[in-house]
């Protein structure tokens, strides 16, 4: 009895191994877009949905997703959970893990299987050149669960360590459902507060004209033309980012030429 957990990058890219996978399911469950993306991967017969529909407003829909796909392998199913991009970076690798770790007691619990999945970073990187090359530092803004001094010293250990940096989350969830995700203030006024935050913590660190990068959209056009401002003004970028939108540091010891952008190693 076994949950496979499937990265499935951006637009259906899926590894050979997570195909065969998603061609062996009987359920398949996770966000209705990712599923959209590799419905023509799953079998005809098999059950597709996300129990995110089947939560309240005070739910947890990861937990509702890992605790959904439990209960249907232990009824025989075959059951397969998608992410995007890849499931152990902001996935539901982790979620999933956690939801049988607490249900230990229990018997006959599946095994896990967690199938990876192209990052967005990995995107990004190809697209520049290879921004990356000495080491690369990824960092979530505006998950939820993070505190403000939790987050605070994630970005000056980013900041000081000269390594590139890839920025998720850059818009916090409240601000598209703030019945989910209630905050103290305004959602928007602290996704672009933790942004500032990082990168002021940069420019203490980084030259000011250092290039940056927005990348949105992987999987369709805009994926292949990234939005670009020196660290100084890089607010300008957040204020174009979407709840999909990633931002790119290189490291620091970067070099660019003839359109691309590397690291010296």
């Amino acid at each position: 009895m076994t949950i496979a957990v499937v990265g499935i990058g951006y637009g259906g890219d899926v590894t050979s191994e997570a195909r065969a996978s998603l061609e062996a399911a009987s359920v398949v469950i996770g966000h209705e877009d990712f599923i959209a993306s590799v419905r023509h991967l799953v079998p005809d017969g098999a059950e597709c949905y996300d129990a995110q529909t089947l939560t309240g407003a005070d739910d947890n829909v990861f937990a509702a997703r890992a605790r959904s796909a439990l209960d249907r392998a232990q009824a025989g199913a075959q059951v397969v959970i998608v992410s995007g991009g890849d499931p152990g970076l902001l996935g539901m690798a982790g979620p999933l893990i956690s939801e049988l770790s607490a249900a230990a007691e229990a018997r006959n619990l599946p095994q896990v299987r967690v199938l990876p999945g192209l990052s967005a970073w990995q995107y990004a990187s190809a697209r520049l050149g290879a921004p990356f090359n000495g080491g690369i530092c990824v960092i979530s803004l505006c998950l939820y669960s993070h505190t403000e001094e939790k987050i605070r010293r994630q970005v000056e250990g980013v900041a000081s360590a000269g390594l590139g940096v890839v920025a998720y989350m850059l818009r916090h969830n409240g601000e598209l459902k703030p019945e989910r995700y209630p905050t103290d203030v305004p959602a928007a006024e602290l996704a672009r507060r933790r942004f500032v935050l990082l990168k002021d913590a940069l420019l203490r660190h980084r030259p000011a004209d250092t290039p940056t990068y927005l990348f949105s959209g992987f999987g369709d056009e805009r994926g292949d033309k990234p939005e670009q401002a020196p660290l100084q003004n890089s607010l300008r970028l957040w204020e174009q980012s979407d709840d999909e939108s990633v931002f790119c540091v290189p490291g620091i010891d970067y070099v660019t030429a003839h359109g691309y952008i590397w690291e010296v190693t």
